[in-house]
C-alpha cells in the first residue's frame, strides 16, 4: 500500500514495507546497537542512542539501496507530475528509467533507538528529501493514552507542521506510525517525535536524499 498525504502543502509519502525488507532492517539495527557509534552530537534529538547505521556486509547495502530505489523514484515521479500540471505549458516529461535514476544519502542513515521519556524537538533537516523508516514500533505503543502522568496524546507519534496556525487552518498532520513504515518528505518540513512512557524501545531509521539525477540532470536543494 502507498499513499500519497497532502494534508497542508509539502507531500509526504506513506509506503509499506514488506516482511523481508523489515527482517533486513531489524538486522541492520542489532548490528548498528553492537558497533555502536554515536552520533546524537549532530542530531537535535533527546535520544541516548541516535547511532550511526552499520552494515556488515555488501550485500546487505545493495539489498537496502535496492529497497529505497522504487520508493524514492515513486516519489519524485509523483511530484514531478503533480507540479507539471500546474505549469501553464507543462515541461516535457522526463523519462524516470530506473536504469538512469540515482540518488545520494549523504552521510546517512541512522537509527534511533527511542525509549521512554525520550523524543525529538521540532526540526527540520538538511538536503533535498528526508526519510523516517520504523523498524520495530511495539503494539503497546499506540495504546498509550493521556493520563495525568504521561500527558500527552500522541505518544511516540510523528508530527508534521507546515504553515501559519492561525483558524480555520490545519497547520499540523499526526501519524501513528507501525513497523515496515516508511514516510518520505520534503528535508524542509517541519516535524517531532512526542515521548512516551512504557518500557520498550522503538526503533526508527532516517536518512536525508541530498540530491537525485536522471538523464544527465542532477536536482538538488538551494538553501
Amino acid at each position: 500500500m502507498t499513499q500519497f498525504l497532502r494534508p497542508f502543502g509539502p507531500t509526504v509519502g506513506h509506503f509499506k514495507l514488506d516482511k523481508e525488507e523489515i527482517k533486513l532492517l531489524q538486522t541492520v539495527a542489532e548490528q548498528t546497537k553492537e558497533h555502536r557509534k554515536n552520533v546524537g552530537k549532530s542530531l537535535v534529538g533527546n535520544i541516548k542512542d541516535q547511532l550511526g547505521c552499520y552494515m556488515k556486509t555488501h550485500t546487505q547495502t545493495q539489498n537496502f539501496l535496492n529497497m529505497l530505489h522504487p520508493r524514492i523514484l515513486e516519489y519524485v515521479e509523483t511530484e514531478f507530475d503533480r507540479q507539471n500540471e500546474l505549469y501553464l505549458e507543462p515541461l516535457e516529461r522526463l523519462n524516470f528509467d530506473k536504469n538512469k535514476f540515482s540518488f545520494d544519502l549523504g552521510t546517512g542513515p541512522w537509527i534511533n533507538f527511542q525509549t521512554a521519556n525520550e523524543f525529538n524537538p521540532v526540526h527540520s533537516h538538511d538536503g533535498l528529501m528526508s526519510a523516517v523508516v520504523y523498524i520495530d514500533v511495539p503494539e503497546e505503543m499506540a495504546k498509550e493514552v493521556y493520563t495525568e502522568d504521561t500527558k500527552s496524546q500522541c505518544p511516540g507519534h510523528i508530527e508534521f507542521m507546515y504553515g501559519p496556525d492561525v483558524l480555520g487552518a490545519n497547520g499540523t498532520h499526526t501519524i501513528v506510525p507501525e513497523t515496515g513504515d516508511f514516510l518520505l518528505f520534503p528535508s524542509g518540513l517541519k516535524h517531532t517525535v512526542y515521548p512516551f512512557k512504557g518500557d520498550y524501545t522503538r526503533i526508527s531509521m532516517s536518512f536525508n536524499v541530498r540530491n537525485y539525477s536522471c538523464d544527465n540532470m542532477t536536482v538538488s536543494r538551494i538553501n
